[in-house]
């Protein structure tokens, strides 16, 4: 886009000093006719932006350096992560004595951790 502008930019320049200019019969005008400093000036300048264009072009470009990913996340033992992204895991838990011990489930959630 740029380059498209510059060029753009460079053909209008072009195109306002091409301008022609009668002289009257008898003219003593030289095999260059009527070039004066503005003309110089304004093929200057347009050489001076197609020489810029062309170098620009020829450039390279240095690909990104991308930080490493991040290690995995996983969870202790059996533990499974559920889709909240949560680690869920489960124990038992005996209370009582002799004829009075209950046993129950217990579930729980913990972070993931990168291992």
């Amino acid at each position: 886009m740029k380059k498209l502008l510059v060029a753009a930019a460079m053909a209008a320049l072009f195109s306002g000093t091409a301008v022609a200019q009668e002289q009257a019969g008898g003219s003593s005008a030289g095999a260059l006719g009527n070039v004066n400093g503005e003309h110089i000036v304004a093929g200057a300048v347009g050489l001076a932006v197609a020489a810029a264009i062309i170098s620009n072009s020829r450039g390279t470009t240095i690909d990104p350096i991308l930080p490493p990913p991040p290690p995995p996340l996983s969870c202790q033992g059996d533990d499974e992560i559920n889709d909240d992204g949560f680690c869920v895991g489960s124990t038992t838990i005996v209370t009582g004595t002799g004829a009075n011990t209950f046993t129950q489930l217990v579930t729980f959630t913990y972070a993931p951790s990168a291992q």
